[in-house]
């Protein structure tokens, strides 16, 4: 009979980077059956009975802070206590908690009221690092969410993270070395290269999902004028499912950028492809650095898909920066130098990344190693 892995997340099945990862795993591991439960702001169609309801971080300006502090702290909390009451009613074999906001707390609750179900954590972005950080409301909580992490990943029977870096981090702080899984893809999912790209006079930037710093993004729109300019060509940077709005952007920058609704991931793709490369970048603010150095972005796994060069813009630390070095499948600017930064766009315009590097990247970082982690994980427990 196949093992029932209960899965929680503080967030919908629909959202964001986290429940991608997730989804592409719990697909691939037929030989497991999953219940996912999920604090949402409404249902999930394809989830309705794992619905909880929204949490104790939606609860107004006031409210929220008051109720994070008192789950970070430890202290007794009736929203933690309700949602791991309905968990350990769960008919299951093990648990399965993401770390994201509630998560945390309540994979501590779990592993700490009982022991025979053991409970493992998926961290994709560090709480203090990345919540604390990139939410002034919850900034003065960080080395409360620090002590709780440690805590967390100590009691825990097991756990994954997202990068090298983060990993690497874990040990220096709690002394404990995670799995690594990352998103799982296909190999067929990559996009077979056929001719270059003809730019037309044109060159073209695509980008997925959301900017994390609107300051800096619009440094990268400065840059790729100017050298675009002096190259005699129009710039063009296509943006689907992007927060950012056309009145964000400076009126001398705003005919170079166009956006688009969020779309299927397999709809995107092939546009993607017939960019001249495709651009991410993680953020340059000091508070900031830790999500940087060991966080990895989702789209990634879609540009990797998608098969074009990256033109990476972020901190010299940072694990995007590592990762295109290590995979050599584009450019790196720190945002420090405007030569360097004119420099990094000519570079990419010469780089042909060949179709067995897409290929290698896939096996390396996104391929079955990915399902053999949560195979271990949930076999041993």
């Amino acid at each position: 009979m196949a093992k029932k892995i209960c899965l929680f997340t503080a967030h919908s099945p629909a959202g964001g980077g986290g429940s991608v990862i997730l989804r592409s795993l719990i697909t691939n591991l037929a030989e497991f059956s999953f219940s996912w439960k999920y604090l949402a702001n409404s249902k999930h169609c394809d989830y309705p009975e794992g619905y909880l309801g929204q949490g104790i971080m939606n609860k107004g300006l006031l409210r929220s802070i008051y109720h994070t502090w008192v789950m970070l702290v430890g202290f007794k909390s009736s929203g933690i206590n309700s949602i791991v009451k309905e968990l350990l009613a769960v008919e299951c074999d093990a648990y399965w908690v993401v770390s994201h906001n509630e998560g945390l707390r309540v994979a501590l609750e779990l592993a700490s009221k009982q022991q025979q179900r053991p409970v493992h954590l998926s961290v994709h972005d560090d709480w203090a690092g990345a919540i604390c950080a990139r939410s002034f409301r919850f900034r003065m909580l960080k080395n409360t969410a620090n002590r709780l992490t440690i805590k967390t990943l100590r009691t825990v029977n097991t756990f994954d993270v997202i990068s090298t870096n983060m990993r690497a981090y874990y040990k220096e702080i709690c002394g404990i070395e995670g799995y690594i899984c990352h998103r799982y893809l296909p190999s067929k999912s990559l996009v077979l290269q056929g001719a270059p790209v003809d730019d037309m006079g044109e060159i073209t930037v695509g980008h997925i999902g959301s900017i994390y710093d609107k300051k800096d993004f619009i440094q990268f729109i400065t840059l790729l004028q100017i050298w675009s300019l002096a190259r005699g060509k129009k710039a063009v940077i296509r943006m689907w499912g992007c927060h950012l709005k056309t009145q964000d952007i400076p009126v001398h920058l705003q005919a170079m950028v166009i956006f688009y609704n969020a779309l299927p991931e397999e709809e995107v793709i092939p546009m993607l492809a017939q960019c001249s490369f495709v651009y991410a970048m993680y953020p340059f603010e000091k508070t900031l650095h830790i999500f940087a150095e060991t966080s990895l972005p989702t789209k990634l796994t879609t540009y990797v898909q998608a098969g074009r060069p990256i033109f990476g813009h972020c901190p010299a630390t940072s694990s995007l920066r590592q990762f295109i070095h290590d995979t050599n499948t584009g450019v790196v600017w720190n945002g420090i130098s405007s030569n360097e930064g004119k420099e990094a766009c000519e570079a990419i315009q010469n780089i042909s990344v060949e179709q067995s590097v897409w290929e290698n990247v896939q096996a390396a970082y996104f391929g079955e190693n990915n399902l053999h982690t949560m195979r271990k994980v949930f076999n041993q427990n």
